[in-house]
Parts: C-alpha cells; sequence; structure tokens
C-alpha cells in the first residue's frame, strides 16, 4: 500500500512539473542607442501546440536588484508603472524601452502572471551604445615654434561604450604608443576621451598629424588633424612668400632709378664732344691736324 501511494505522489509530482512548463518565455537580447526606443522581443513557446496566453501581470527588474523596472498589473490599473517600459499588448510579452539612457543597460529577470499560469523562466540583456561627437584636436601652446616642445590634445565626447583614441602622421605611421589616454564619467553617463601626445617639432609636419576615433569595437567613427599654427624661431627657415617678397620689393624700388640714371648718361654723351676734335654740321668728325 505505501509503494502504491508513493508511485502516486511520483506520477503527481511529474505531471505537476509538466503542466507548468506548457509554457514558457523566450526573449532575445538587443543593443539601444541612447536617446532612441529599442524593443525586446519576447514571445511564448508551447510544449504542444499552440494556445492563446493573456497576460494579467509583468514584472522585470536587473539581476541583483529589488526594484522593478517594470510593474504592470493590468488587473488593477493602480499598481505604478514605470512609463519608460511598457508592454506592446496583453497577448504580446515583448517589452519596449524609450528614450534609451546609459543606466537601461543590464541583465534582466522577466516573469509573468499570465491565464496559464505564473512564468519565471524569462531573461534578456540590454547593451546601450551612444556615438561620439567629433574629434577636435588642441595645441599647447597654440603658436609653436620650430624647436619648442608641444603637446596636442585630441578629444571627443558623448559617446558610449569606452572606446579609443590613435595618432597617425603623414607617412601612416602610429604615434599612439607615445600617447596617453583619460576617458572620464559625464553626469548623464555618457562618456568624454582625451588623447594628449608629447611631440618635439624641430623638424616635424605638424599639420600631417591626425586623430582616429575608435569605438569599443575597434571601428573608425571620426578623425581630424592638427592644423598648422606656428611662427618663425630662432631656428627656423623663412616663409618662401616671405623670400620672394624680399627679392621683389628692392628690385621694384631700385629698377625706375637705375632706368632713369642710364637714360640720363646717354644723353649726356650725345651732347659731349670727342675730346680734341670736333663735330661738323652734319654730324661727322674731324680729327686734328698734325703741326
Amino acid at each position: 500500500m505505501a509503494v502504491k501511494i508513493v508511485l502516486i505522489l511520483l506520477l503527481f509530482s511529474v505531471s505537476l512539473g509538466h503542466a507548468q512548463k506548457t509554457v514558457e518565455l523566450e526573449c532575445q537580447s538587443a543593443v539601444g542607442v541612447v536617446g532612441e526606443n529599442t524593443k525586446i522581443p519576447c514571445s511564448f513557446k508551447f510544449s504542444s501546440g499552440l494556445e492563446d496566453v493573456t497576460i494579467n501581470e509583468a514584472m522585470s527588474k536587473k539581476k541583483g536588484q529589488t526594484d522593478p523596472v517594470l510593474n504592470i498589473n493590468f488587473l488593477d490599473p493602480a499598481v505604478n508603472e514605470d512609463p519608460r517600459v511598457r508592454l506592446p499588448s496583453r497577448t504580446d510579452p515583448s517589452l519596449l524601452f524609450t528614450n534609451i539612457t546609459v543606466s537601461d543597460e543590464g541583465e534582466y529577470e522577466y516573469q509573468l502572471d499570465t491565464s496559464r499560469g505564473v512564468i519565471r523562466d524569462g531573461v534578456f540583456s540590454l547593451r546601450v551604445t551612444a556615438e561620439y561627437d567629433p574629434p577636435v584636436i588642441n595645441s599647447v601652446p597654440e603658436e609653436i615654434k620650430d624647436g619648442d616642445g608641444v603637446e596636442l590634445y585630441c578629444s571627443t565626447s558623448g559617446g558610449y561604450p569606452a572606446g579609443g583614441i590613435h595618432w597617425f602622421d603623414s607617412t601612416g605611421a602610429n604615434w599612439t604608443e607615445r600617447a596617453t589616454l583619460e576617458i572620464t564619467k559625464r553626469d548623464d553617463r555618457l562618456l568624454t576621451m582625451s588623447s594628449k601626445l608629447n611631440l618635439n617639432v624641430t623638424d616635424l609636419s605638424l599639420e600631417s598629424f591626425r586623430c582616429v576615433v575608435l569605438n569599443s569595437s575597434f571601428s573608425e567613427v571620426g578623425e581630424t588633424s592638427f592644423g598648422q599654427r606656428r611662427i618663425g624661431g630662432p631656428h627656423s627657415s623663412p616663409h618662401p612668400a616671405l623670400i620672394v617678397a624680399g627679392v621683389l620689393v628692392p628690385v621694384l624700388i631700385l629698377a625706375p632709378v637705375v632706368i632713369i640714371s642710364y637714360f640720363r648718361r646717354r644723353k649726356m654723351g650725345a651732347r659731349e664732344p670727342a675730346a680734341g676734335g670736333g663735330a661738323d654740321a652734319d654730324g661727322t668728325v674731324t680729327p686734328l691736324k698734325k703741326e
């Protein structure tokens, strides 16, 4: 008799477990962009046949946290609800996140109270991204003399997650190993990246340096080049335009003086007779007579 009771209990437990698993919840992870809307696709999976399920209550929270980000009770509207997270309908378990922020990123647990019972096996992850602003390069000092040291700063902000900044010269050589990268978090949890490159500009063409911003996948998302802001120093070569100006200006000033002097001399020479002789009326020269 005892054996029969045990067998009946075991069969009841198996049947109960099977009944509880007739409906499962499957959710896919998603990547959201800051400021935009993101859908977490979820669906019901039935162990036998296709059946309709009506959602009575939905709750979702981050793993390790107690406060839910979603708490909807369709049977009791008085239950508070986060307006940024909602369900499309009582038959669609997908989640809609509106106006995504960095704080929405994480691993989530999701459970439903439905017409087919309570479903507690829903899990999904939400990753968040944001594009970085176009990079800007500044130099310290702003005006650079040949032979001076200079620090180049390349900065970008408003992105997420952390990426990197690389430096290249006109030949394509990578100078990143000589740079220092600093990443700081803003109040909205978006990031600012700033890279400092120390240079000695004695024999370098600074306008050829460029910085390239990379995202967390090491894909290029922006770049800019350094605009030359150099003034002459004690060992610097003069600009070619200054050389040309230095030659042309004296020539243009002296040329009229030389030309006028030349024509004056020719005119005076034509009026004076040759030494010891004279000229006839027709302009022929009469030689001196010997005595």
